[in-house]
């Protein structure tokens, strides 16, 4: 006996059914200066995004920003380019009056177009947003857990104490290398080290910083070679960069075997990106990183643009990134949203231009980011939609 239909499936009466069948789309996107462009597709947040991002047709290329006038379900393959070869013999009057018989006003305000969130399903911080950037660590993902084992590993091949979860969860959010100058600094000097006794380890009432269970440490044999600090509270910077380089080694194995999106996430991004409004990643986390995490939680489509904390001279909470990103996308700062955990995030969004918008759950030093004064604060990111 069959299964329930599937939807997006084709079979003959009484079979079951067998094929999936994509849904093909036609769209029309608006140049800044009013010209009209037609396409097709199976995706259209999809397609917006790589034509904002230029990656589309090139007869749009420079032409932003694009708007998103009007996009309808057609059919079948054949189906859409048959409408979309009619549309295009119309003129631009046409082209209009077809938009507007479609119940798509012939021209928008500026800021008014669909691509620009509004509505009263969506949070008031959204009003007027035309861009979003989100942060990664701690805002869309939990990897603490995977961070916490590249950190132990490359400690264990120092020779030195471990580090543990409960400590480098507050240590994450400024890169990989200060990373690790922190869990030296604590591993070096650990009479220095807020929380911990002469010995490194946890004063009575802090939270064990025991390794994770199932974590075994590597060989002490390494390229990283034994620890030789230098004078009290600083850090050897040959020493660092050996302990840089084997945390990247470990974590570049499998950076993503512990990693968790957080609640609300994918929902928060699917419904931004099905309203065509281009997403940015900007993170703190080296580039080559990025796309194994995002791939790893099925993230890997959503964005248009991602830069990590090499991608450019400076990084968080440098506004640089984020200028970056609005210029790219041809975006006022003041039509951006900044979304993060931390300080940084806020910080970088504010000397940016950006409005900004901050999720408590994450990782900020074991400091409330509310103190950092964010435009706003959801306790989860589907409070967005």
């Amino acid at each position: 006996m069959c299964a329930e239909p599937v939807t997006g499936t084709r079979s003959r009466p009484g079979e079951c059914p067998t094929e999936k069948v994509a849904v093909w789309y036609l769209y029309l996107l608006e140049t800044a200066g009013g010209a009209l462009y037609t396409g097709i597709t199976t995706d259209v947040a999809r397609r917006f995004a790589e034509h904002v991002a230029g990656r589309g047709a090139k007869a749009l290329r420079g032409k932003g920003p694009l708007r998103l006038r009007h996009h309808e379900p057609v059919g079948s393959r054949g189906e859409a380019l048959r409408l979309e070869a009619r549309i295009k013999r119309l003129s631009a009057a046409q082209k209009r009056d077809w938009l507007l018989a479609r119940g798509t006003p012939p021209s928008l305000p500026t800021g008014q177009g669909p691509h620009r969130v509004q509505g009263a399903s969506m949070h008031p911080i959204l009003d007027g947003i035309e861009l979003v950037a989100f942060d990664l660590d701690g805002t869309l993902i939990d990897s603490v857990p995977d961070l916490a084992i590249a950190v132990d590993a490359a400690l264990a091949e120092l020779g030195l104490p471990l580090a543990g979860e409960a400590l480098v969860r507050d240590w994450v959010g400024n890169g990989s290398r200060v990373l690790m100058e922190r869990a030296l600094r604590l591993a070096t000097y650990p009479s220095e080290a807020p929380g911990t006794d002469r010995r490194g380890g946890p004063m009575p009432g802090m939270a064990s910083v025991a390794p994770r269970d199932g974590f075994t440490a590597p060989p002490r044999r390494s390229v990283a070679g034994p620890a030789s600090p230098t004078a009290a509270g600083e850090v050897d910077e040959a020493l660092l960069e050996r302990a840089h380089a084997a945390f990247l080694e470990h974590y570049g194995r499998d950076p993503g075997a512990h990693t968790r999106l957080y609640a609300g996430v994918r929902e928060c991004l699917d419904a931004l990106r099905g309203r065509g409004l281009p997403l940015a990643l900007v993170t703190n986390k080296p580039h080559a990183f990025i796309a194994p995490l995002l791939e790893g939680v099925g993230l890997d489509a959503h964005f248009a643009l991602c830069l990590g904390g090499d991608s450019l001279p400076e990084k968080k909470p440098h506004p640089a990134p984020l200028l970056h990103v609005a210029a790219h996308f041809d975006v006022s700062p003041a039509a951006c949203l900044m979304v993060g955990d931390s300080r940084h995030d806020v910080a970088a969004g504010k000397a940016a231009g950006f409005r900004t918008l901050a999720v408590p759950y994450g990782y900020n030093h074991g400091e409330p980011v509310r103190d950092s004064g964010p435009d706003g604060v959801v306790e989860s990111l589907a409070e967005l939609v």
